[in-house]
């Protein structure tokens, strides 16, 4: 079968892969997948098996300026693809490269599966401080992705809540949970981390791992950590990963040395997303501090897929799917209060966990994903 993918990243220059990455390698081994490259991120390129276009006229690094000046070259190179590689089904993403994906399909009479990673009106929203400009945003993104949804044959998204949210809008969706890759994220040794990290191997680590933005609310866990240290000195906070298009990280590192806790908060910025399990492999409470209440309702981040196949107890704000799909290693705080009572008591009470995540392997996401694209080709 042949694929054309319309990722909601630079596909081979983000620092963290996406779900498209783990679910459309894994697709690559047995079909052949084409992706359009918009060239936004600075990171290093990474290795594919997917056969990559350039689609980039205009290397803005501003995604808002990128995806607007680069739009009419984004529709002449997915149509190019989809005329000049026979493509059978077109899968995406994206709000502005996914109308032009919709509009080259239905040219070509070609299936579209729009996968809706998260409410694009609220995330496209978040990266911004000014009022005008997010309410400018989130309904300018609402009408784009509305156009999308209903111009195309199958709609897939992340979670439950997320599928009951489109319901209210009129569109059925199809489920296909979030993943993690199994051999990679696994139990593992953290003591020689630890020692690279300069952190004490009788010390109680606090930790998160993955995007450094402001949708997790790690200022208030900075904030109650000089309370955590009064009760357990012995406490260190681990924060791994970098901010991709704000100052957060640096706002959170001078968060810390105003409260004198600099020498407790371990910032890692950006690493390898191969190493990450390594890096969570230190840490005996993580983090989930998702904060938004637009997004709380929708949300099943990947972190709980990943932090779960590491082993570990996870400590979040109330996420009403994360919940519902189990695990007695997740405890729960709404209030940094709360949030206090619950570090003390894991620390007072470790948690051992052995947690089955087999199910939700990427492996079985592509599995999910080739059945749609077989029930709309009829080809396998």
């Amino acid at each position: 079968m042949k694929i054309l993918l319309v990722s909601t990243q630079d596909y081979i220059h983000h620092p963290i892969p996406s779900r498209h990455h783990n679910i459309f390698e894994e697709l690559a081994t047995r079909h052949e997948v084409h992706v359009p490259h918009f060239h936004v991120s600075r990171g290093k390129e990474r290795q594919t098996r997917l056969h990559v276009h350039e689609a980039t006229r205009f290397a803005v690094a501003s995604p808002f300026l990128h995806y607007t000046l680069n739009a009419p070259c984004h529709y002449r190179v997915i149509r190019n693809i989809i005329r000049d590689y026979d493509i059978d089904v077109v899968v995406g993403a994206h709000v502005l490269a996914g109308t032009a994906m919709v509009r080259a399909a239905k040219k070509f009479d070609v299936p579209v599966v729009f996968d809706l990673k998260d409410w694009f009106p609220d995330s496209a929203a978040a990266y911004y401080k000014n009022p005008a400009m997010r309410w400018l945003l989130r309904e300018g993104v609402l009408a784009i992705t509305r156009y999308n949804l209903d111009h195309s044959d199958v709609v897939t998204t992340v979670s439950p809540g997320l599928v009951a949210k489109l319901k209210g809008y009129g569109y059925d969706a199809e489920l296909i949970t979030n993943g993690v890759n199994t051999d990679l994220f696994r139990p593992m040794d953290g003591g020689a981390m630890r020692q690279a990290l300069g952190i004490a191997p009788d010390a109680f680590v606090l930790g998160f791992a993955g995007a450094v933005e402001r949708w997790y609310a790690l200022d208030d866990v900075i904030r109650a950590f000089p309370k955590i240290l009064a009760q357990h000195e012995n406490a260190e906070l681990l924060i791994v990963g970098g901010s991709l298009f704000t100052g957060y990280l640096d706002e959170l590192r001078a968060l810390a040395e105003q409260l004198g806790v600099s020498r407790q908060v371990h910032f890692t910025g950006a690493v390898d997303y191969r190493d990450l399990p390594g890096y969570v492999a230190p840490m005996d409470l993580c983090l989930i501090p998702l904060s938004p209440p637009q997004w709380v309702d929708i949300a099943l981040p990947n972190k709980y897929f990943e932090y779960s196949a590491c082993g570990k107890p996870i400590l979040s704000t109330p996420i009403p799917d994360m919940l519902r799909m189990g695990g007695d290693h997740i405890a729960v705080y709404r209030s940094m209060e709360e949030f206090v009572g619950k570090v003390d008591e894991s620390v007072r009470n470790p948690v051992r966990c052995s947690i089955g995540i087999e199910e939700h392997s990427w492996k079985k996401k592509a599995e999910a994903f080739e059945k749609i694209f077989e029930r709309l080709t009829g080809k396998r």
